[in-house]
């Protein structure tokens, strides 16, 4: 069996530094691998509809919401994958882009709430059906419990990571 690139770093370092573990690298350079080429997938996906990660992710977040399809920015930055600084950028230009409006609180004029337009969520409905079956074509190769086997382990190695906190 042939060495992929992390096994061969992993058998690097056992080489140059014998007292140390790398073995952790075999799983954290793996779990980077996989996040970078699933990023570089998603990027190259978005493109030709005219949409960014953040972007998609706004709007998924806003579709996931249920009607009337609203959340109000900090609603957003804390469940969405960009920063607060962020997301009042991106909020613009989908607004620009006629894929949400802003609306004020009727009875609050401190609150504001952005809404996915018909065109936002009709553009957001297709965009996520091709996602997904992107990714379902990623894991073709698993079958129903090796997918479960590597949703368990990711799931325990997030809560063990979470667990030992982010000085460890």
């Amino acid at each position: 069996m042939t060495m992929d690139p992390v096994d061969q770093v992993v058998a690097d370092w056992a080489r140059q530094r014998p007292d140390l573990d790398a073995s952790p690298i075999a799983i954290f350079g793996r779990v980077r691998r996989i996040a970078d080429l699933a990023a570089d997938g998603l990027r190259g996906f978005l493109v030709p509809h005219g949409l960014t990660p953040a972007s998609f992710d706004i709007l998924c977040n806003l579709r996931r919401a249920g009607p009337p399809y609203r959340k109000t920015p900090s609603e957003l930055a804390a469940s969405a994958l960009v920063t607060s600084g962020a997301l009042t950028g991106r909020l613009d230009a989908l607004a620009r882009d006629g894929l949400i409006r802003r609306r004020e609180h009727p009875a609050d004029r401190r609150v504001s709430y952005a809404e996915l337009t018909p065109a936002g969520r009709k553009l957001i409905d297709r965009v996520l059906e091709g996602h997904l079956d992107r990714e379902e074509a990623l894991l073709a190769g698993l079958d129903p419990a090796d997918r479960e086997d590597v949703e368990r382990a990711l799931a325990l190695l997030e809560r063990a990571v979470r667990k030992a906190g982010p000085t460890a």
